[in-house]
């Protein structure tokens, strides 16, 4: 181990009822950048629940104190998330234990949370009996937990605990056993690619909402398996999902763009490309440190945002581009996607050229499997060169120079905008949704008072925390109501993303005549015109996008963190979950001033 330890190895006893609390008052921590996801089936998690009413012994639970990170009494979970989620999922009635639910009742902490809004109780008549209830809540956990300083400590750990056995997959343990920049960025994209972004770290009782279920098996997880590309497009199936098979290829497209030439990608290659002493390794973070990990970042996410744009309104789901390359197997499709992706990469990124007819570069793609280059084990460099420019010779002559260009901007920046949306379901103070700039009357009026409430919106989104950006977008309803408004007085179907209605600014630009350029230059000039203060008012007007998104535009604005307060008419604003509030006290405002520095 990289660092001297001082662990104590004596486990003591917890009783689920105060690991429980401990859950509910946000205690317990998850830091994405060692832990996997949510796996556990629902038939797993019921196994665990009959070993505890049986009074069997399931494994330790083991926590991290870091109390210079989070402060003291919370715990970052090194082992034991899976069984922990299975518990509390159990006693907040998720899931049934031979058809019966937790009774609420035999818990005062469950009853709370429910009545509160933290779950949604089960309508059920079948409960557990009151003293199975009692045996689960007194039942002993042996809970470790060590302090320690560093996060290597905590990898270290980590990594040896599932060094052995089949808890995680070849690929995760991988990414579990290292913290650098080239397993930052394959992490960071691949789950931009899924839906499941957040921050590192996150509450235990968040994880759901950043985790990956199937239609086979429903969870009330944010994130469905077969919304995600991977398996809308039967690149890869469900279980090499959940194992992190697209992490590997999240790897592997950017291994080959480092590189400078395809990776020959093999179970021995990526072990050498994980492997910190190795060669490639060193050359491919020399490598990722000149190109930037951020302009890497974007140029991954936006391709894939243009090919799924391409893919997606030509090839029905399930299994579209699957059943176009390789109609005649059922297999993934890793190879054929690979090279793909690929010449995709090098047309929209290093060529700044669109698709410019989407029907023929899907036609040209269609039963191009069989006449590419593939091997069980280990396919060469070579073959995939080639293969990449047999599908570039493919659909070249398809796209073409546009401006703005594709990349980074409309379609480009599509998964981003979906990735906003869901992740301001758990950061809610940094974004803020407005259906429009238009009243929701039978008048269609601009809003003359909206641009003075979204400016120290702006500023309150500004001031959540030093250095941390926000989000505006216009054109996205957060209310049934106003999606339903809009549907009645515009005629559009709103596009729905979790509790998010997608109605763009289109219509809103129709009501008043005039061109969408025109009422995006309207709203930026009035926009200037508020009384945000400097550096704040310059910096937004450069971060103005305007994203198309299945047909519809949106306006984002970026709010770029800030190392000082941020004013808006010289008094200022905060951020109160989704609201805007303004701070009179002199006190809070100092105090957060002082946090500003």
């Amino acid at each position: 181990m990289t660092n001297e330890l001082h662990v104590s190895i004596t486990p003591r006893g917890m009783s689920v009822q105060e690991a429980y609390r401990l859950f509910r008052d946000d205690a317990l921590l998850v830091n994405r950048r060692y832990q996997r996801k949510l796996v556990w089936s629902v038939s797993e998690k019921q196994l665990l629940i009959d070993s505890i009413l049986d009074g069997y012994p399931i494994p330790l639970i083991l926590l991290a104190e870091r109390p210079e990170i989070h402060g003291t009494g919370k715990y970052e979970i090194i082992d034991g998330m899976q069984r922990l989620d299975a518990i509390f999922s159990f006693i907040e009635q998720k899931f049934d234990y031979n058809g019966m639910h937790f009774d609420l009742g035999q818990s005062a902490r469950a009853r709370q949370a429910a009545e509160a809004n933290a779950f949604v109780p089960m309508e059920t008549l079948a409960m557990l009996s009151a003293d199975k209830c009692a045996n689960l809540l007194d039942y002993q956990l042996a809970v470790t937990i060590f302090p320690t300083k560093t996060e290597q400590q905590i990898t270290d750990v980590f990594s040896r605990i599932n060094s052995n056995g089949r808890q995680l997959s070849v690929q995760e343990k991988r990414q579990a056993g290292m913290i650098n920049p080239f397993s930052e960025l394959v992490r960071t994209v691949a789950s931009a690619l899924r839906g499941d972004v957040s921050e590192d770290v996150l509450l235990l009782h968040d994880m759901p909402s950043i985790s990956v279920e199937s239609a086979r098996e429903r969870q009330q997880y944010g994130v469905r398996a077969e919304d995600t590309l991977w398996i809308r497009h039967g690149i890869l199936n469900v279980k090499q999902l959940r194992e992190g098979d697209d992490e590997q290829m999240v790897a592997d497209i950017a291994a080959s763009i480092l590189l400078g030439s395809p990776f020959p990608a093999s179970k021995e290659e990526f072990d050498e490309i994980y492997e910190g002493t190795s060669e490639k390794h060193k050359r491919i973070e020399r490598s990722l440190s000149a190109y930037g990990v951020r302009r890497l970042q974007k140029e991954i996410q936006s391709t894939f945002s243009v090919l799924a744009e391409v893919v997606d309104d030509q090839l029905p789901a399930p299994n579209g581009l699957r059943n176009l390359v390789r109609p005649s197997s059922g297999n993934p499709i890793r190879t054929p996607f690979y090279a793909i992706f690929m010449s995709f990469f090098d047309l929209v990124v290093r060529q700044q050229k669109s698709p410019d007819d989407y029907t023929a570069i899907v036609s040209a793609l269609k039963n191009v499997g069989p006449r590419l280059k593939s091997a069980r084990h280990y396919t060469s460099a070579e073959d995939r060169v080639s293969n990449i420019d047999t599908i570039t010779g493919l659909i070249q002559r398809y796209f073409v120079e546009k401006v703005p260009p594709v990349f980074g901007h409309g379609p480009g920046l599509a998964l981003e905008f979906e990735n906003s949306l869901r992740r301001s379901r758990i950061e809610t103070s940094r974004y803020e949704f407005k259906q429009g700039l238009l009243r929701l009357d039978d008048k269609r009026q601009w809003d003359e008072e909206i641009f003075l409430r979204l400016a120290q919106t702006i500023c309150g989104i500004a001031n959540v925390k030093p250095g941390v950006e926000g989000y505006l977008f216009i054109g996205v309803a957060d209310k049934e109501a106003d999606a339903s408004r809009i549907r009645k007085l515009d005629s559009i179907e709103s596009v729905k993303i979790g509790r998010h209605h997608v109605v763009g600014v289109d219509r809103e630009a129709d009501a008043q005549g005039i061109s969408l350029d025109n009422y995006v230059q309207k709203f930026v000039s009035r926009i200037s015109q508020q009384p945000i203060s400097e550096p704040l008012a310059t910096q937004i007007l450069s971060g103005i996008d305007t994203i198309e998104y299945k047909g519809i535009s949106v306006i984002r604005v970026l709010i770029p963190g800030q190392k000082d307060l941020s004013y808006c008419n010289d008094r200022v604003f905060v951020r109160k979950g989704s609201s805007t509030e303004e701070i009179n006290d002199l006190k809070k405002a100092a105090a957060l001033g002082k946090m500003f520095g």
